[in-house]
């Protein structure tokens, strides 16, 4: 079947931006992509009319994905954990916390080599305040909300 375009969820997990998205457009989102095998899992069992993408957000080409249909949405919510203030003021030390910065860049990717008609970014709203790190893992004081004047 050809599709005219596509509605895609990055960063799935279990799906409830999915069925927000499903309500206000009519109809179920096209692709969702997942790292995690058992978010996707439960993706799936809610959404059986989506294919998923079982794969690090970054392994998936966005140009791939676009030449089976151009991209109406493209939805993104990366993760949070080591930006919100629910961690509390623990600096951003841990390869794991750094490489939680790096997954929203993926948006830029995205946007660049399969040029989406329209992207949505769901974080936190301390995402607005994003500078450069500091190498003892806190934030530049100075550089607050730098990256996205």
């Amino acid at each position: 079947m050809t599709r005219p375009f596509l509605d895609i969820d990055s960063f799935a997990g279990g799906g409830g931006a999915s069925v927000g998205i499903e309500a206000a457009l009519g109809k179920p989102i096209d692709i969702a992509v997942n790292h995690d095998a058992e978010a996707l899992a439960m993706h799936r069992a809610n959404h059986p009319e989506t294919e998923h993408y079982n794969r690090n957000i970054w392994q998936v080409d966005p140009a791939d994905v676009a030449a089976i249909a151009p991209i109406r949405l493209a939805w993104f919510s990366p993760d949070c954990t080591h930006h919100s203030k629910a961690k509390g003021s623990a600096p951003i030390r841990t390869p794991e916390a750094r490489s939680s910065r790096d997954l929203a860049w993926v948006v830029v990717l995205w946007a660049q080599r399969a040029q989406p008609q329209i992207i949505m970014l769901e974080n936190v709203e301390e995402f607005a305040d994003w500078g450069p790190v500091l190498d003892n893992g806190k934030a530049c004081p100075d550089q607050r909300g730098v990256t996205f004047r």
